[in-house]
């Protein structure tokens, strides 16, 4: 079943409650999941231009496109099950929604291994070894000066 995302996304969100309009927390209620969708149409409509630069894309784009697609997609089928009346804490939904979430960390994870410190390997090794002890030299290698590596230098002020 194919869908016209164009057209399905042009939605008049002014509501006649009618007899509800007394009812402050059905308004209220109503009023918070009008203003949830109308970000998510927004998002969407952000997002679905992006299908025809998708195989361009590199990797990593088409990776947190998919994501946020698959997460909105699920997160709305589980809004109809909640506006229809359905107990959803036992449907397949809400486990895929946590797989979905568990998904999302790890490639958080992976996304932020790019981001931590590494280090320098052979600068540790050389500091590693200026620091141990040689039983052939003393307690630590002399200069080449001929002076013990700890004797703190003075400066020569000319």
């Amino acid at each position: 079943m194919l869908i016209n995302i164009g057209n399905a996304l042009n939605i008049n969100w002014n509501i006649d409650y009618g007899e509800l309009a007394s009812d402050i927390a059905f308004v209220t209620n109503f009023e918070g999941l009008k203003t949830s969708l109308m970000e998510l149409q927004q998002l969407l409509e952000n997002i679905l231009p992006l299908r025809a630069k998708y195989d361009t894309m590199p990797l990593p784009s088409q990776i947190d496109i998919d994501l946020i697609v698959t997460i909105t997609l699920n997160t709305l089928f589980w809004i109809q099950l909640k506006l229809n009346g359905m107990d959803t804490s036992q449907h397949p939904i809400k486990y895929e929604l946590v797989r979905i979430k568990m998904v999302m960390e790890e490639w958080q994870a992976v996304k932020d291994r790019d981001k931590r410190p590494t280090v320098d390997i052979a600068a540790a090794k050389r500091f590693i070894k200026s620091g141990l002890y040689d039983r052939y030299q003393g307690a630590a290698r002399p200069d080449p000066s001929g002076e013990p590596v700890t004797k703190k230098n003075k400066l020569n002020e000319n």
